[in-house]
């Protein structure tokens, strides 16, 4: 085997092992596929107007080790909030924060929401009960500015509405 050959053959081998790290870097697992809808329209007649939220909390959570589709995840959702609800922000009726998994002071937190990776959650508050709802849709529009700011801000208005 000539030495050409071996480095051919090293520099594949190197090549395979830095895109698997890079792809299992930040330890998120694939995301699922969202569930379909068997439920047939309501027929009931009674008002089911929804009740407006009191507050919308919005959750990103990570891990110490962040790919770069995490800090993307992370980044296009401060964007999207500061574009499209600065005003609900402003006034305290929408939150953000940021959340660190591994971080001992973020236990209970964490626990609450029941994240153990880099995930979007959306709370919302109506009459005191939170409904925290996971949003796992943004996986699979990741790199894409304008279907990932779509996915968080229909998420955020339905919320607003008290939509579920």
């Amino acid at each position: 085997m000539t030495k050409r050959n071996k480095v051919k053959i090293w520099s594949s081998f190197l090549l395979i092992i830095l895109v698997a790290g890079m792809l299992c870097a930040c330890g998120s697992p694939a995301p699922e596929a969202p569930p379909a809808s068997d439920t047939p329209p309501n027929s009931d007649d009674s008002d089911t107007s929804p009740t407006p939220a009191d507050k919308v909390e919005v959750v990103y959570f990570y891990r110490a080790q962040r790919c770069t589709g995490c800090v993307y995840a992370e980044t296009t959702t401060r964007y999207t909030l500061e574009t499209y609800f600065a005003d609900e922000l402003a006034s305290g009726k929408i939150t953000f924060a940021t959340f660190n998994v591994a971080a001992e002071e973020n236990a209970a937190i964490v626990e609450k929401y029941d994240a153990y990776s880099s995930s979007l959650f959306i709370n919302t508050i109506i009459d005191g009960t939170e409904h925290i709802e996971e949003i796992k849709e943004i996986w699979f529009v990741l790199g894409d500015d304008e279907a990932f700011v779509e996915v968080v801000r229909s998420k955020i208005e339905q919320s607003l509405s008290g939509e579920e």
